[in-house]
């Protein structure tokens, strides 16, 4: 999140003048705990009865996500590992003046006081970045990322891994963990290893095993050794089928492309390549630290006898052949982001992505449908791993060749609700309107909507937003942008979008897409309400309470104007805001002037903490 100075459109200094209402507001707001001081935190689940929350809180800058199979959704190849990757990848794809301080940012991290970090500084005064990783190996590792579910923490690999770990004592407060759904046995999500010391060595058992409440879940067996001992595996959510709680996700099925060559070894880890660890697994090799994995669509069933390993559903397209390495140097992904019953249905449709090779590995939108034997083929499915109970199809309309043209980087379907509308995100190829736009698609059957004005004004020429969780009223939820800048990242703010027979729209008055910063307009500058703004949705329950980030300013801003400044310390902090379908909406001004914000440690952050749990992963 950028606070750079900027000037007021006419229409923003045409509404300055309204008056602002006293009234209840749509929704209230409230701080969920869990940060400490010069920490950042989000709320990035809530369960689906609104129960339960779940945070996440960042030291710093992650670098690379930790639940994404795919770094970036475009890093096939396993290249984005150094300073200068980072920068290249925001030339290419974010298209910002401001690269160089991005890449300082994810590579180096940021100091206590919100400052970024950069070659200049001791990496004993800088909290995350991906440089803080790589370096672990020598160093040691503190958390960056850690998460709790109603203030309770979960860490369930602090204590230890299964299997035969790393020689040495675990470091518990040394994993990231990630939460991506509150399920009835917990926390559903995916966390790093705990780091074994083992004299002047520090080394993690994997890089990223998924979790349902206490239990480890394993990449497929009879794989061999490599991916049993450090495969990874990712768990989006869970689904609750007849007697069967379905976890799904994805899980390592075959080395990655080209172990061998250079470009794959992270920047820093004095290794000419990785491929010493490609067939067999020593903690003391420090390859084995940073290897990587063909990840495929997978589910963990609960009733199977070996309910820790992985199943996959569905097999690697790259048109003429299957291979997960089949394209020199690219290594083919997917992935389960979200799994539904749809209306009167008892087996799951799920959605996601795959890697489609077009001269390169593109990750593409897909739904996976259960096929017509489904609990047949589910049972037989524990012992037969040959099998295949769900069909998998391209999402339409979102091709990432168009007239002989590739027109998107990626497509990706985040979220798919009873209803069978599938949310997800078009990330666009060619710069326009000044941004490598990330474009809202909504899918039913065979129509695909991309969102624009036509269907809300916050859907602008050019913009970027996320698709983070549709609830079964039809709301969207995610963050958009609320400036056109073209040479920064823009300012962005949580948004709802009600699509199609939405039946709440009434409450809104029949409009369908809101600033969530509109809906917590509680009238008067004293309000609770009025001490945030929101930062970003990731999640939202079918009674519409809503899981989300906030920037908080103690004791309220000047006014109740979207751009108020505050007089205090800003901070991001995890909120959750719970819906009161009898309360109205008091559209926030804009104060009329040029706006500089300063101070306070998100100012300063940028931190990627609006991306604290992904744009592309599932929160619900």
């Amino acid at each position: 999140m950028q606070f750079n100075k900027f000037k007021l459109s006419a229409i923003a200094l045409a509404v300055a003048g309204l008056p602002t209402l006293a009234s209840a507001a749509i929704y209230n707001v409230t701080q969920e705990t869990g940060a400490s001081s010069g920490q950042s935190s989000a709320a990035t689940a809530i369960a689906a009865d609104s129960s339960k929350i779940a945070v996440e809180v960042l030291r710093g800058p992650v670098g690379l996500n930790y639940s994404e199979e795919m770094p970036y959704m475009v890093d096939e190849e396993h290249f984005i590992n150094s300073y200068d990757d980072l920068d290249n990848y925001c030339d290419n794809y974010l298209g910002y003046n401001t690269c160089d301080a991005w890449a300082d940012e994810q590579w180096y991290g940021i100091k206590a006081t919100g400052e970024v970090c950069d070659s200049e500084d001791s990496e004993q005064v800088c909290d995350g970045g991906l440089k803080k990783e790589i370096d672990a190996w020598n160093n040691g590792y503190t958390s960056n990322s850690t998460a709790s579910v109603d203030g309770t923490r979960a860490n369930p690999f602090g204590p230890g891994v299964s299997g035969t770990p790393p020689t040495g004592s675990a470091n518990a407060n040394s994993t990231n963990v990630v939460i991506n759904q509150i399920s009835d046995a917990g926390a559903v999500g995916a966390s790093s290893s705990p780091y074994y010391q083992n004299g002047a060595v520090h080394a993690r058992a994997f890089k990223t095993r998924g979790f349902n409440g206490g239990t480890e879940l394993l990449p497929p067996s009879g794989l061999g050794t490599v991916i049993s001992t450090i495969g990874q595996t990712n768990a989006n959510g869970a689904i609750t089928v007849g007697s069967d709680v379905i976890t799904f996700g994805s899980a390592s099925v075959a080395n990655m492309a080209d172990v061998g060559d250079r470009g794959k070894v992270p920047e820093g880890a004095g290794l000419s390549s990785l491929f010493s660890c490609s067939s067999t697994v020593d903690y003391t090799d420090r390859a084995c630290q940073y290897f990587q994995f063909a990840n495929q669509a997978v589910v963990w069933v609960s009733s199977y006898a070996s309910s820790e390993n992985a199943r996959v559903i569905a097999d690697f397209q790259t048109d003429n052949d299957n291979n997960p390495t089949g394209n020199t140097d690219d290594t083919a992904q997917a992935s389960v982001k979200a799994a539904t019953l749809l209306t009167n249905e008892t087996a799951p449709t799920m959605v996601g992505f795959n890697t489609y090779d077009d001269n390169g590995f593109y990750a593409r939108a897909v739904k996976y449908t259960p096929i017509s034997d489904f609990s047949t083929c589910l049972t037989n499915l524990q012992t037969d791993t040959s099998l295949r109970c769900w069909t998998m199809s391209l999402i339409p309309g979102i091709e990432i060749r168009q007239s002989g043209d590739i027109i998107y980087s990626y497509t990706v379907a985040n979220d798919i609700n009873e209803n069978g509308l599938v949310a997800g995100i078009a990330k666009n190829f060619r710069r326009a309107s000044g941004a490598y736009a990330e474009t809202v698609f909504i899918n039913e059957g065979t129509s695909t909507t991309l969102l624009g004005a036509s269907q809300s004004s916050l859907f602008f020429a050019g913009y970027n937003a996320t698709a983070a969780s549709i609830n079964n009223d039809n709301e969207l939820v995610g963050k958009v942008d609320i400036e056109t800048a073209r040479d920064r990242a823009r300012r962005q703010r949580g948004y709802i979008y009600l699509h199609g027979s939405a039946k709440n729209l009434t409450t809104f008055q029949s409009t369908r897409g809101w600033l969530l910063d509109d809906l917590t307009n509680g009238g008067a500058a004293s309000d609770t309400n009025n001490q945030y703004r929101i930062a970003e949705a990731f999640d939202i329950a079918d009674n519409g309470d809503i899981a989300a980030s906030a920037f908080y300013c103690a004791g309220g801003y000047r006014s109740t104007a979207h751009n108020a400044l505050c007089d205090g310390t800003e901070e991001l902090v995890a909120v959750k805001l719970t819906r009161d379908n009898n309360g109205t909406i008091s559209q926030r001004t804009y104060d009329d002037q040029t706006v500089s914000r300063s101070g306070g440690s998100v100012g300063l952050l940028g931190l990627g903490l609006l991306a604290l749990a992904g744009a592309m992963r599932r929160k619900k």
